[in-house]
This record gives structure tokens, C-alpha cells and sequence, in this order.
């Protein structure tokens, strides 16, 4: 939480114009100035907010995927999920022409299931603990992710205005949209809360299907359920701030060195390392090439691509 809190203190005080940490308190408690207000509590404040809802959300979609598929590298952005929300989300606002947060939200949520199922059918059989089944499934996950973002691209390229939603639909960044927000954390919140009530079932079908089944769990069941909290974990997160990749592969792998490979403890550590993730590269973006800002998305790819890399060569060992 000390991490967390210092990741949304740095977020409100960086940008194009930068705030000492007594301007960001006074404006957060008792008013500040009317221009330093209207940065802090107009803008900032809510995208802050926004990074936390996102990268908690990513975070935990993250641990529940790498559980259930016991494949160190399942994340919702490498495994397609945030690729198939984006997909739909971009289809909606460019056949129907909708902006809806709560349109928007269903689309998303439908487009995550619809990617995670196809991912897993293309998989099929890469439960297994084996080299060969993680990378079958890691693999069917790309092709997916890669198929649904040349959709993407295609669509907003079609028309020359499209260039702001260009790069928020194939990269991904922290708006101020507060009413998008407000609409949207409803979403999440009920996939944590679905992830949570599951963990018990999803710490068992880590085990394995055969141990699950003795204890009890329907493992089909159990998939479904733990797929269903993904998608509304990783569909709200894209539909609020675009499909931002590789926090839900890093962050798992630091939880469970912290606490283990139980949910419940692993939640209650992951969600706040998510959020301070994309807090953090959020401000990196914003003071780098200051007075313009680099997307969310690019500096985490600069380090969720060598992270990434380095876990493929610990698995093809």
C-alpha cells in the first residue's frame, strides 16, 4: 500500500506541468488554488483513479489465467483476451457509432469471452503442465491477439480523423474520463469479486484437473467461472483505458515470490502492484517528453517485452 500510495502521489504531481507534493495536498484537501485545482481534482485525480481500476483489474485477470491454465505465461494481453475487447469495442463505435460506457462495457466483456474461448479451443489440450502445451497455448494466444488488433487497425484506418483512437485502441493509455470510470468500476469490481469467491475452486484446479475432481470441483465448471471473471476483469479494463498489455504477466510472477501461489493472498497483494505498474509508467510517459506524453502501453511493452522474453527462455529450458 506504501508502494501504491506513492505511485498516485507521483502520478498527481507529474505532467506537462509539474506540482510539489503541498500543492497536491492542499488541492486534495482543503481546495489549493483554482488553477491548480482544476489540474489535480479535473484531470489528474481521475486518471489516477483510472490507472488503479485498470491495473488492479489486469493484475488479478492476470493471476486467475496463470492459474487455471498453470502456464507462467498466460496474461490477458498475450493470450488475446484484451485484443478481442478492443475488436469489439472499435466494431461498435465504428458500425453503430456508439461512445456508451455501459454499451461499450458489454462489448468489451462479450469480445474478451469470445477471444479467451477461441484461445483456449485453438489450445486445446495446453493444461498440461508440459513445455509443449504452454507454448501450444501461448502460441494460439498471439495468433488470436495478432488477427484481432490487424482488425483493429484496419478499422480506424479507414477514416483519416481516427488517429487519437488509433492509438488508444492499438496501444492503450490512462484517459480523464471520469464518467467512463464511474460507469465501468461496477464491472470490475464484480469480476474481483467473482475471482475471490472462486479461489478456493481456482487453488484446486491449480493442482491439477485429477486433484481437483477429488476434492470435489467440477473443473468444467471452474473454468467457465474463472474465464467469466477474466473477461469482465480484462473486458472492462480495455473498454476503460484500451488493451494495455503485460502488466497481467508481470505482476503475477512478483505476487506469488511475495506470497505463494494461493489466490486469496495473491489477489490482496496483486491488485495494489498492478495499479502502482501503470501509475508508474504512466507518470514515466508523461514527464519523458514533456510537454507531450508517450502512451501508457509503449512504456510497458519497453518492460514487459524483455520480462516476457526472459520467461519463454526459462520455459523452453
Amino acid at each position: 500500500m506504501i508502494m501504491l500510495c506513492a505511485a498516485v502521489l507521483a502520478s498527481l504531481m507529474l505532467g506537462a506541468r509539474g506540482m510539489a507534493p503541498s500543492q497536491v495536498l492542499a488541492s486534495l484537501f482543503s481546495g489549493g488554488t483554482d488553477e491548480t485545482s482544476a489540474i489535480i481534482m479535473d484531470m489528474r485525480l481521475s486518471r489516477s483513479l483510472t490507472g488503479i481500476a485498470a491495473g488492479a483489474s489486469l493484475a488479478a485477470a492476470g493471476l486467475v489465467m496463470q492459474q487455471i491454465t498453470r502456464n507462467p505465461l498466460a496474461d490477458p494481453g498475450i493470450l488475446g483476451v484484451n485484443a478481442g475487447a478492443a475488436l469489439a469495442v472499435v466494431l461498435a463505435i465504428w458500425l453503430i457509432d456508439t461512445t456508451n460506457p455501459l454499451s461499450l462495457s458489454f462489448l468489451a466483456v462479450c469480445g474478451a469471452a469470445l477471444a479467451a474461448v477461441a484461445v483456449f479451443l485453438l489450445g486445446r489440450g495446453a493444461r498440461a503442465s508440459d513445455r509443449a502445451g504452454i507454448l501450444r497455448l501461448t502460441l494460439a494466444g498471439v495468433a488470436i491477439s495478432a488477427l484481432c488488433m490487424a482488425f483493429v487497425s484496419a478499422i480506424v484506418l479507414l477514416d483519416n480523423d481516427t488517429r487519437n483512437l488509433y492509438r488508444f485502441w492499438t496501444i492503450g493509455s490512462l484517459g480523464t474520463d471520469a464518467d467512463r470510470l464511474a460507469s465501468l468500476w461496477p464491472l470490475l469490481l464484480a469480476g474481483l469479486i467473482l475471482a475471490a469467491l472462486l479461489a478456493r475452486r481456482i487453488d484446486a484446479f491449480a493442482l491439477g484437473a485429477d486433484t481437483a475432481r477429488s476434492f470435489g470441483v467440477s473443473t468444467e465448471v471452474t473454468a467457465a467461472l474463472s474465464l467469466t471473471a477474466v473477461a469482465l476483469l480484462a473486458g472492462g479494463s480495455v473498454a476503460l483505458a484500451g488493451p494495455i498489455g503485460f502488466v497481467g504477466l508481470i505482476v503475477p510472477h512478483l505476487t506469488r515470490r511475495l506470497v505463494g501461489p494461493t489466490i486469496i493472498p495473491g489477489l490482496i497483494i496483486a491488485c495494489p502492484l498492478g495499479a502502482s505498474l501503470l501509475l508508474v509508467c504512466d507518470s514515466i510517459g508523461r514527464i519523458v517528453a514533456r510537454p507531450a506524453e508517450i502512451q501508457t502501453g509503449i512504456i510497458l511493452s519497453l518492460i514487459g517485452g524483455p520480462a516476457f522474453l526472459t520467461l519463454i527462455g526459462r520455459v523452453s529450458r
